[in-house]
């Protein structure tokens, strides 16, 4: 009974610590209405700057809060939401200072991660806006460069990814949508997972080509082929619908994720400093070359073609850092019910 009551603790003390929340998060604004006023002419609106920290953040938070309730399978706590993995990333990227933020909250144009993450912020809030999702009033995004700040202007500028988000949220706002008596697993992967994943995948996909010239100025050649290298492998998880919720992202970037930026002596996986599986995951990354990659997408696409098969490719990528031949039986495992079971239209 003593260790049953030990193992029921430690099992709870091992979930709160998974959902643990982005940085700062209980200071984000938490509506519209929690942003500054700013007047113009005879209107008012509320001034979001997506180059402060908390600004950026409090846009993440207030799609939790609003799409939380439209998400049948998320618990009343919001760390089932899958969009939960957007604020998480922003997060670590905060706290390994990828945002170039030196102890600030504020966060710097020249970086890549944070213009590249602007495209994953921005672009899902004005598309859940145009869709009335979010309905809290009216309000201006502070422009900068030539990143899009309305929703017009970001049509213009990233068309597909806007079509995508707003299709996303679209769904979420119907009261019948995949109504089903029962949401499992398959559920989640064919009617959130799926219509999500497009939208994020599509999002970096047009942003990478507008922030081109930014990754010369990340700090070595290291997190410059750190960084687009997880730009590509963000389309594997893709194909594979990875649920991104709290809990799950929480362990990926603790297992896999650097804490801090790689420097031109950092040597994977010989980083003293980094933990053994974060080391493995950067060996394996910097292994695989960048004209690998179409040929990759196309086995990846086989291996994840139906629900059935989809479920062994995420074991994959659980544990293809840790030990190749584990991951390489659940891809033989993968591509058999591929073709067991009928892939997606």
């Amino acid at each position: 009974m003593f260790l049953l009551i030990i193992t029921i603790y430690l099992v709870i003390i091992s979930s709160n610590a998974n959902e643990r929340l982005p940085k700062l998060w209980n200071e984000a604004p938490s509506s519209i209405s929690d942003y500054p006023f700013v007047k113009n002419d005879s209107t008012t609106s509320h001034l979001i700057n997506p180059w402060l920290y908390l600004d950026r953040l409090g846009l993440y938070k207030i799609l939790i809060i609003t799409t939380t309730p439209l998400m049948p399978f998320c618990s009343i706590s919001n760390a089932s939401n899958i969009l939960f993995g957007l604020p998480a990333q922003f997060s670590w990227q905060f706290d390994s200072n990828r945002l170039f933020s030196n102890g600030t909250q504020q966060i710097s144009i020249d970086s890549w991660w944070a213009s590249a993450n602007y495209y994953l912020s921005v672009i899902p809030f004005l598309a859940a806006v145009d869709v009335g999702i979010i309905q809290q009033g009216s309000f201006q995004i502070v422009k900068q460069g030539n990143f899009c700040s309305n929703s017009d202007e970001c049509f213009r500028q990233v068309p597909e990814a806007m079509i995508k988000w707003r299709q996303f949220f679209s769904n979420l706002s119907q009261p019948n949508y995949c109504k089903n008596d029962y949401i499992d697993d398959r559920i989640i992967d064919k009617c959130y997972l799926n219509p999500m994943w497009s939208a994020h995948v599509a999002s970096i996909e047009h942003a990478l080509p507008l922030i081109a010239s930014k990754v010369s100025l990340l700090p070595s050649y290291n997190e410059q082929q750190f960084g687009l290298g997880w730009a590509n492998i963000v389309d594997f998880l893709g194909m594979s619908r990875e649920n991104t919720n709290l809990s799950k992202v929480n362990i990926y970037q603790d297992e896999f994720f650097p804490k801090r930026m790689l420097t031109v002596d950092d040597k994977p996986p010989h980083c003293s400093d980094l933990s053994k599986t974060v080391n493995q995951a950067l060996e394996l990354l910097f292994s695989i070359r960048e004209e690998w990659f179409p040929e990759l997408r196309i086995l990846w696409k086989r291996a994840t073609c139906n629900f059935e098969s989809r479920q062994d490719a995420q074991h994959v990528i659980e544990t293809v850092a840790i030990s190749k031949s584990t991951a390489a039986a659940y891809y033989s495992e993968a591509i058999l019910k591929s073709y067991l079971h009928k892939c997606d239209q």
